[in-house]
């Protein structure tokens, strides 16, 4: 938190042995260390070592800035130096104002000059002061004195002091914890009923403006509640720039939408004179902001910030308000589930297909905590048995959020926001319902992330170049071109597969946001097959069957579908399957396993084609249903998809996602999900995305180049385990090997 202890004493007083013992250290900043770093100890005329003093004009230069550093962060920090001057106190007080810190000087000056002096005698000798130097020290801080802004307490009282505990907010009828804001006034007096009960208490977790329209209307009604003793203010990550605002440092503000709207909201309507009485209201209403609110209700303990915490800590004190605002982890990060695990004993959650709520078994051994800013996952308020989430993206047409508490426990409320800026739409060509072949061949040959291969009699393929992959530079264009095959004599789709679909978090469409905003629901799990694509479709020109992959219909690929494909089914039941596709002008997509000639990552002991899907030959992609799928793959005793799960809302998806991307036990590639409007995303799981690591450290180690290897890149003790295993094995033998049969050896061998 925003506190900085200055410790004042003479050289052998028990500074540093003071915050050795506390274990201290990692909050301190010392003057003597900093020393040490500047220049190593000089011989002096006794014939002993002492630390140099000449370069303090650098030290103390170098000191400031790294607790300006730490100061921008609010964190919690120690300077351990000597104090003796009222001088070297009162150079704090800029810094103190400018990052609203608290400062207090721990007093060491009831150690007596001879119980100094004593102790000096016995320090180390490159630490020993000469005596005349702490006698000196001595006299100046009889007569100089600690300034008045300054708190000053005595050593014993130092565990006491910082110690932060919660405050008892019982005396309250009922506490309203009211979350992200985000200048939206006319949901913020839904919520209120127009205004303020005085025998209950109004907490407001910050992210007060931006972002939505009301930005004036919103700070006026704080302004005119800033001064009640029933309202808290909890400081967020937008609140900082109407502070810049107010205090005309507008070179700091570095958010466009402020400078564009906020800014101009709040200017609109003031004289130059009422603009500069406005600012300074503002001004001193920030002042009144909070990093944090501790208390207690009843006696059940409640944290609120504003970014969300994983743990209560044993002090708050001690962590950085940074951590406070912004939470801990990243913006993705999970807090309410994090918050659960570290504050329970034990948790315990399950759901599953059809399963229409979550269950939780905990025990709780610690305080709820309340918190804004972060809900990409879009949880509901009661975000887990233990923390609530404020965020409800108020400012884009979602929910303001709040939670009461009172005698009878928590209540959450959603209120709808109906005054936000719509966001603009933009048309999409390539997504007509009239677009024809021609036009799409004509776009597919003008751009310059599509490649075109003439495979001969009139069939071309149309793929996405590497570039599109490496850069990830997708389009509603070049994501159809995947395994697309056209057959330019007739202008006719000859066969086609998906259209390029990606792992989740892996594009914008697919991070975890979009999906809680965009998922139709039931979606549905598939198991994802580990082998390669393949497709059977038509050639109208011909009258055949065209068997294709990896952009062609006579390469390798092709060749082993084809072959299985021709070995599987008797000639009654290709010439079925082939009006079939004619008829329905379909393709069938298969996954095809060449467990010995094409190993993958996955390991299975025979060839195979598994029925994925039918997909109608079109432009637009549009595929049959999965029952039907089942019916045709049984039809001919054709290996099929498997449906794994079925998720009738969000919070059933997102619990069973949590879960099983963690999950090492299954031996699978991963899934496939699609939801109801036939939007689909890959997810990979934890032993899969392993291996297949490990298969391009393999094929360095194989040639020689483990030097390439970044270190980074083995983060786990398996991962150092099997690369450090690798190096040991032959080099040859590695080369010819599948990553399947280099992981049975290492398995075999390091079984004991």
């Amino acid at each position: 938190m925003r506190h900085l202890i200055l410790l004042r004493g003479i050289p052998a007083s028990g500074k540093s042995t003071f915050i050795r013992e506390k274990k201290l250290e990692q909050y301190t900043l010392s003057a003597d260390e900093i020393r040490l770093l500047f220049q190593s100890p000089l011989m002096n005329e006794f014939g002993g070592f002492s630390i140099s003093q000449k370069n303090d004009g650098k030290v103390w230069k170098f000191l400031f800035e790294l607790l300006e550093e730490r100061m921008k962060r609010g964190e919690f920090t120690i300077i351990d130096a000597t104090h003796s001057k009222t001088e070297a106190i009162n150079r704090y007080k800029k810094l103190a104002q400018k990052y609203r810190y608290r400062v207090t000087v721990v007093d060491f000056s009831d150690v007596t000059l001879e119980e100094s002096l004593k102790r000096n005698k016995w320090r180390e000798s490159y630490k020993f002061v000469p005596e005349h130097a702490i006698m000196n020290m001595y006299e100046r801080m009889t007569t100089e004195k600690v300034p008045s802004w300054v708190n000053v307490i005595k050593p014993d009282e130092f565990n006491d002091y910082i110690q932060y505990n919660p405050l008892d907010f019982s005396e309250w009828e009922k506490i309203h914890i009211i979350g992200d804001i985000h200048g939206c006034y006319t949901v913020l007096m839904e919520y209120l009923n127009g205004g303020l009960k005085d025998d209950e208490m109004y907490i407001f977790t910050g992210d007060l403006l931006d972002r939505g329209i009301e930005n004036k209307e919103t700070m006026d009604f704080f302004l005119s509640i800033k001064d009640n003793k029933n309202v808290i203010f909890i400081e967020g990550n937008h609140d900082k720039w109407f502070w810049y605002w107010a205090n005309d440092e507008e070179e700091n503000i570095h958010n466009k939408g402020f400078l564009s709207d906020t800014k101009k909201e709040l200017e609109e309507g003031h004289t130059k004179e009422s603009l500069i009485e406005y600012k300074k209201d503002v001004r001193q209403f920030y002042r009144k902001f909070r990093q944090l609110a501790y208390f207690t209700y009843h006696g059940k303990p409640i944290l609120v910030t504003h970014g969300g915490l994983s743990k209560l800590p044993d002090n708050l004190m001690l962590m950085a308000t940074e951590q406070f605002i912004n939470g801990v982890g990243t913006y993705d990060t999970d807090i309410d589930y994090a918050w659960e695990k570290n504050e329970c004993n034990s948790i315990e959650v399950s759901g599953g297909v059809g399963n229409s709520s979550t269950i939780y078994n905990a025990i709780f051994i610690n305080a709820v905590q309340v918190h804004g800013h972060r809900n990409i996952m879009r949880l509901p308020v009661q975000a887990s048995r233990n923390s609530f989430n404020l965020e409800g993206q108020v400012e884009f047409g979602g929910y303001l959020r709040a939670v009461t508490i009172d005698k009878n426990g928590f209540k959450t409320y959603e209120v709808k926001n109906n005054v936000f800026k719509e966001p603009e739409k933009s048309p999409h060509d390539v997504n007509r319902k009239d677009f024809t072949v021609e036009e799409l061949v004509e776009y597919m040959r003008k751009h310059d992330l599509i490649k075109e291969k003439d495979l001969g009699d009139g069939i071309a393929s149309f793929n996405f170049t590497k570039k599109a992959f490496t850069d990830r530079r997708w389009d509603d264009l070049n994501i159809k071109a995947r395994g697309l095959f056209i057959n330019l004599n007739d202008n006719t789709i000859a066969s086609r597969s998906y259209e390029k679909f990606f792992n989740i978090n892996e594009v914008k469409e697919t991070k975890i946001n979009y999906l809680a905003d965009n998922l139709k629901f039931p979606v549905y799990a598939y198991e994802k097959p580990n082998g390669y694509l393949g497709t059977v479709g038509y050639n109208s020109t011909t009258g055949n069957l065209i068997f294709t992959s990896k952009s062609e219909i006579r390469g390798e690929h092709a060749e082993w579908l084809k072959e299985i494909f021709l070995d599987r089914f008797t000639s009654v039941e290709i010439d079925y399957m082939e009006r079939f596709l004619r008829e329905n002008n379909a393709s069938l997509v298969f996954e095809v396993i060449k467990h010995k000639e094409d190993p993958h990552i996955i390991e299975y002991n025979e060839d195979d084609i598994i029925l994925l899907d039918i997909i109608y030959r079109d432009i637009h992609f549009k595929k049959f249903n999965y029952n039907d799928v089942v019916n045709f793959a049984m039809n001919f005793n054709l290996s099929h998809k498997q449906l794994k799960y079925r998720f009738d809302n969000w919070i059933e998806f997102y619990t069973w996602y949590r879960e099983i991307k963690e999950n090492w036990d299954i031996i699978e590639e991963g899934f496939v999900i699609e939801d109801s409007n036939g939007f689909m995303a890959k997810l990979k799981l934890p032993y899969y995305n392993f291996w297949k690591q490990m298969r391009g450290i393999k094929d360095k180690v194989a040639r020689n180049r483990e030097h390439e290897i970044k270190g980074g890149s083995l983060y786990t003790p398996l991962h150092n385990r099997v690369f450090s295993w690798m190096k040991q094995q032959d080099r040859e033998w590695l080369r010819k090997s599948s990553i399947i049969e280099v992981r049975n050896k290492f398995y075999e061998q390091n079984a004991k």
